[in-house]
């Protein structure tokens, strides 16, 4: 029974009327006994009754404390680890009965929890097909006695004379092992002394503390070798037995692994630490306050004296001699430390494999520590594990609902991205730490968490929608708000959640106020040429200014015949159209370098501030720039080879029928088929590739980039659609590396050397048109000659109008300019295949457009055999 207090009360009754209920306790267990043995001995009831009593004297619930659930989970865990089922279920049931009990307090159920706890501790129990009759203690619990000796022998001579029928009753039986102990120990005086010495010198080692036969070596001990860093004194000071010393050593290990966990707590409470350290250090410190409370009894109980069972005579039972013996002992202290050694051991190599760690990295390895076999430390780790996560979900917490990163010491894994104020509000801004991102947290939670709290920061900062983050926060951190280790999914889906509501609200963002569709479309119409009418007016304004040497060429002349093209072309001049055109369409100037004209240098940019600029960034406006160019040289070798065709069939085909019956008409013709012929295989070159790059490249691409930017959930979807836009544009139109890089000198000097038939076009104009007017000139002359009676011409044979000399310059010109094309078109053909296996099967289409009757293969074989 228990008091109202909750504590084991003193007994009220008489010793007689306890030693009966006590009698009757056994003698009832006895008779439940199904199958007692046959050769049990008559004096087993006895021999346990007497047992019984000391125990009920040895007030082994005396100082029981704390939570009974615990201690009640605590010997449920023990039957279980003991492969006993069906005793855990049974513990289970009695306790609920415990806990019905009225007047019961939870201190009157930790006694009781406490008591069995200790009786289990006491022996190895009642083996298997044994009957509780024959059960014969093996040593007597492991607590200070409340009563006194005194009474507790009056308890038993008042049981036995209460029992005189049944016989005289046998001395009570005490553990061999214990029993040689206590022996020697009170063999002499000097002998208990040394005993109780060491006992008290060994209660210093486990704390840590050097003491007079058991001091530690200096320096951090070696966690190898258990009990390295302790030193026992020599035999000379110390003359032990051998098993005596391995016994200090043994226990001295408790020492060395406590002050290794207390090392670490200290150094976890010095400043600069993490709050995850911090947590880990206040969990461990929590563990080890149960070693406080033990070292605590243990010194209680360091002056007590041997208790003493109450029995029935005989000299080994004096009060007197059991007085004189120590209660605790070496072999007492490795019973009574054996869990807490096992425990702190634990807690030691928790601590070695934390070392050096910060953050997540540190929870990764306490979560690693969990998944071990052993459930002791499993559980363990689990514990201490729930507590670390605690400031390290707050830290996720305050990133996804407010993009807030409140980590002083660099512990969480999503760290500042090092791009300074000028970087990019997107990329650049934070990025993930992998070495601080623990192993419960998936790649993709944890790019979810990432995305959420730069999503945030970019509406703020970026779009300047800080109002909508300030009203949405707070409803969505309350969803999340006590959440912990053990509940990851519902982690997740918060996070998820939250990361959807602001992903959508940043894609409306850029739609609307952003609008990302016009930029888009001003980009392609300007950039990438989509306008023709803005092209001519561009080429018409700048083609004058870009001919000159690129030194000569001002930038500011450019940019304002650049607005003159814009407001020639259909909706440019309206400043908000395409997003004010504009203001945002600048023409740009590369270093110029020697002999390189105005449109070696002269490229277009379209100027886009915050949050566009985190899609269209800089590298990107580079990749733009160097399709426009492509686009450009395009556009000016069809333009030239426009020219070409006017002066060549306009004026230079006009005019031969005037020549009449000139020598040199004959000649003039050839050459002016010639330069058509020319002219016709590079317009059909110029025209496939500009089909190629437009429509098979440019305009597929750019409406896949537009559907997928529609459907886009989130900015990095977005943005990766368009990297991929460029990409692919790049890799197709022959920009791009590899054997596509090896095409493009070739193909520059391809378009180098179409342009250069303009010029002979001109200059071939320019002797038809002088040889025309000298014709004309010699004719009025011969008119005015035989106006005046004289002869109208006076050499033998009229003269010619456009000399040989000149003639045979300009065919030998032709001739070389179409070598040149056709050499520099069939090394290109050639090349081309192997960008077409590298590149994409569409450059196949344009090798089959560009030599569709192998007329260049053919004529390339002609010219080997002949």
């Amino acid at each position: 029974m228990l008091g109202a207090s909750g504590a084991p009360p003193r007994w009220r009754g008489g010793p007689g009327e306890r030693a009966a209920l006590l009698e009757e306790l056994v003698a009832g267990l006895a008779r439940g006994d199904a199958s007692p043995p046959p050769t049990a001995a008559p004096g087993g009831a006895d021999a346990l009754l007497g047992y019984a009593l000391r125990v009920a004297d040895s007030g082994i619930a005396a100082d029981a404390g704390g939570d009974p659930d615990v201690l009640f989970h605590a010997l449920r865990q023990r039957l279980a680890a003991g492969q006993r089922p069906d005793d855990a279920a049974r513990l289970a049931e009695l306790y609920a009965q415990l806990c019905q009990q009225p007047g019961l307090t939870p201190r009157g159920r930790a006694a009781v929890l406490a008591l069995l706890q200790q009786l289990a501790d006491s022996g190895p129990g009642l083996p298997a097909g044994r009957s509780i009759a024959a059960y014969r203690p093996l040593q007597l619990p492991k607590v200070l006695p409340v009563r006194g000796l005194a009474a507790g022998a009056a308890d038993a001579a008042q049981g036995s004379s209460d029992q005189a029928a049944r016989g005289p009753r046998p001395k009570p039986l005490h553990d061999g092992a214990l029993a040689h102990e206590q022996h020697a120990a009170a063999g002499s005086a000097g002998g208990a002394v040394k005993q109780a010495a060491l006992v008290k010198d060994v209660l210093r080692a486990v704390q840590g503390f050097s003491g007079r036969y058991n001091s530690f070596a200096p320096g951090p001990p070696d966690p190898a070798a258990p009990g390295a860093g302790l030193r026992v004194a020599p035999q000379e000071e110390l003359p032990l037995p051998a098993g005596a010393r391995t016994l200090l050593h043994e226990l001295g290990e408790l020492g060395l692994m406590y002050r290794r966990v207390q090392a670490a707590i200290a150094e976890g409470r010095g400043r600069g630490r993490g709050s995850v350290h911090q947590a880990l250090c206040a969990a461990l410190g929590e563990e080890v306050t149960d070693f406080y409370r033990l070292m605590a009894v243990l010194q209680d109980q360091l002056a007590a004296p041997q208790p003493h069972a109450g029995g029935g005579g005989g000299d080994d039972a004096s009060p007197a001699r059991d007085a004189a013996r120590p209660y605790l002992s070496l072999r007492r202290l490795q019973l009574w430390l054996a869990e807490p050694l096992r425990r702190m051991r634990l807690l030691a190599a928790l601590v070695d494999g934390c070392r050096g760690r910060l953050g997540g990295d540190l929870a990764g390895a306490v979560w690693a520590a969990s998944k071990v076999g052993d459930p002791l430390a499993a559980s363990y780790a689990t514990r201490i594990l729930h507590q670390m996560c605690v400031p390290l979900f707050d830290m996720i917490r305050a990133w996804v609902f407010e993009g807030r990163l409140d980590d002083p010491a660099c512990e969480f894994f999503v760290v500042p991205g090092g791009g300074g104020g000028g970087g990019d509000a997107w990329r650049d801004a934070v990025r993930l730490e992998p070495a601080k991102l623990p192993p419960f947290v998936g790649p993709g939670l944890a790019a979810t968490i990432l995305r959420s709290g730069k999503s945030i920061n970019f509406l703020r900062d970026a779009c300047g929608d800080g109002r909508w983050v300030q009203d949405w926060a707070p409803g969505a951190a309350a969803a999340a708000a006590a959440l912990g280790y053990g509940q990851l999914a519902v982690l997740e889906r918060a996070v998820v959640s939250a990361g959807r509501a602001v992903d959508a609200r940043l894609m409306a963002v850029l739609h609307s106020s952003g609008e990302l569709e016009r930029h888009c479309q001003a980009i392609r119409r300007y950039l990438l040429l989509g306008q023709g009418d803005f092209v001519v007016a561009l080429l018409d304004c700048l083609g004058p200014e870009l001919a000159k040497p690129a030194r000569d060429v001002s930038e500011v002349t450019l940019n304002h015949l650049l607005r003159q093209a814009l407001a020639a072309s259909a909706g440019g001049g309206r400043a908000d159209e395409e997003g004010g055109a504009q203001e945002r369409l600048r023409a740009r100037k590369a270093p110029a370098g020697e002999g390189e004209t105005g449109w070696d240098v002269f490229s277009l940019h379209y100027a886009l501030g915050p949050p566009l600029s985190s899609i269209f960034t800089p590298a990107a406006q580079a990749s733009y720039s160097r399709l426009s160019r492509l686009l450009w040289t395009l556009r000016r070798v069809e333009r030239s080879l426009g020219s070409a065709w006017h002066v060549l069939k306009v004026e230079v085909e006009r005019s031969l029928p005037r020549f009449g019956a000139d020598p040199a008409r004959p000649r003039l013709l050839g050459l002016l088929r010639a330069c058509l012929r020319l002219r016709a295989e590079m317009a059909h070159l110029c025209v496939n590739l500009q089909y190629y790059v437009n429509l098979e490249v440019l305009e597929c691409a750019w409406s896949e980039f537009v559907c997928a930017a529609g459907v886009a959930p989130d900015l990095d979807s977005l943005i990766a659609a368009h990297d991929r836009f460029l990409a692919s544009v790049l890799q197709r139109a022959l920009l791009g590396g590899g054997a596509a890089e090896a095409l493009r000198p070739g193909l520059g000097q391809l378009l180098r050397t179409c342009m250069g038939l303009a010029p002979l076009a001109a200059r071939f104009n320019e002797r038809v048109q002088a040889g025309l007017m000298a014709r004309e000139r010699r004719a009025a002359e011969a008119a005015a000659n035989t106006a005046a009676g004289r002869w109208g011409a006076t050499s033998a044979a009229p003269a010619q109008a456009v000399p040989d000399d000149e003639l045979g310059e300009l065919a030998d010109t032709l001739a070389h300019l179409a070598d040149s094309y056709r050499t520099s078109l069939r090394a290109f053909l050639r090349a081309l295949p192997a960008a077409a296996n590298e590149v994409n099967a569409e450059v196949r289409f344009l090798l089959a457009r560009l030599n569709f009757s192998d007329f260049y293969t053919r004529s390339a074989a002609g010219a080997a055999s002949g």
